[in-house]
């Protein structure tokens, strides 16, 4: 298994397979794409078709990530996504295929997705008043989105609620959330705002901090659990609901626990919903390619290049005194890549060899 710099495992790719998006959510972080604005369905037409995924997939496979996240924009937009979600599993088998969407064309999809090999969908519903729902996201879809997530967990898919609270808007729900997933079979995923795309501008006036309910979801004898993935806690309650917190801001716990890369829809490879700095242009290089193995090669190369770059956003500073201290500071050399060359040789071995 290949790990960065900092002894973090690479095991998951987030796959942006669109820009476009049917809601107008007013936080949006936009996948740490500095678009300044969702684009409008039909507006930015998607640049990789299934077969490029499925060489990504394949090559993502070879070096040991075995769960990939679909997500957008809103991703159920697309009208190959079915074809899409196929493309990955087919080339990654035994992988964790996974989707975060709306809801909003979810009900008419879901059977279908999962027959294709989709696993689990997260859908977002960020409050359960009509009205309240219809200011967030900017589409009155409140009704659609709770019969996608209906349908998806009566055609078997795992599936999360997300609510991303916000202060002075929906905090009040928190409970009401909690007792809808249990109701509907799903665990609820409760998420703060970060300081990333529109959510930049709301940081310091809509930011809820988690720990509130951390505390009253403890006291209400819930048993806590720790996620590998971003060292993510979540918690049991005696009734059987379960919620799972998402808390990134300012947060090197979480940063240490990430396992990921990002491949946005452009086609280039980011290490971090932070990142600010070049991306790696990975579909340049798969359609340069002179055959499908040439460009799994050059997919492979590309994920290495842009796991070299991974760093915590957040990381631990110890003063003199040994307290630590939560800090954003600048990038520090990454040692020698001689994993991932490893990685290439046996690959060029296997190409060699015709076991390709």
């Amino acid at each position: 298994m290949i790990s960065d710099a900092y002894g973090r495992p690479l095991e998951s790719l987030r796959v942006l397979v669109t820009a476009e998006c049917n809601y107008r959510c007013f936080f949006c972080h936009l996948e740490g794409d500095p678009l300044g604005a969702p684009a409008r369905p039909g507006s930015k037409p998607p640049l990789m078709t299934p077969e490029d995924y499925s060489i990504v997939a394949e090559a993502a496979w070879i070096i040991g990530i075995r769960g990939f996240k679909v997500t957008g924009g809103e991703p159920l937009i697309r009208r190959d996504i079915v074809d899409i979600i196929r493309a990955l599993a087919s080339s990654a088998p035994g992988s964790d295929i996974s989707m975060t969407t709306n809801g909003m064309l979810l009900e008419a999809l879901a059977s279908r997705l999962a027959g294709a090999g989709l696993r689990r969908v997260n859908v977002s519903i960020h409050s359960l008043r009509r009205e309240r729902y219809k200011f967030i996201t900017g589409v009155d879809g409140l009704d659609r989105a709770v019969r996608g997530v209906r349908a998806a967990v009566n055609s078997g898919l795992k599936v999360k609620v997300n609510a991303l609270l916000l202060r002075g808007v929906n905090e009040d729900e928190v409970f009401d959330l909690i007792e809808f997933s249990r109701g509907v079979g799903a665990t609820l995923q409760l998420i703060e705002l970060i300081p990333v795309g529109m959510g930049a501008k709301l940081l310091k006036t809509h930011r809820f901090s988690l720990s509130f309910v951390e505390e009253k979801l403890r006291e209400m004898g819930a048993v806590v659990e720790v996620r590998s993935l971003h060292n993510r806690p979540v918690y049991r309650l005696p009734n059987g609901a379960v919620v799972e917190i998402v808390k990134p801001y300012s947060n090197p716990v979480f940063c240490s626990g990430c396992n990921r890369l990002r491949l946005d829809s452009s086609g280039k490879l980011s290490p971090c919903i932070n990142w600010r700095g070049e991306r790696v242009d990975l579909l340049s290089r798969i359609r340069s390619a002179r055959s499908r193995e040439e460009a799994v090669v050059e997919a492979v190369k590309a994920l290495l290049e842009a796991n070299w770059l991974r760093r915590p956003f957040y990381l631990y500073n110890i003063h003199h005194d040994g307290a630590p201290s939560a800090i954003n500071s600048s990038r520090i050399d990454i040692p020698r890549k001689s994993d991932s060359l490893r990685v290439l040789q046996l690959i060029s071995e296997r190409k060699l060899s015709g076991k390709g």
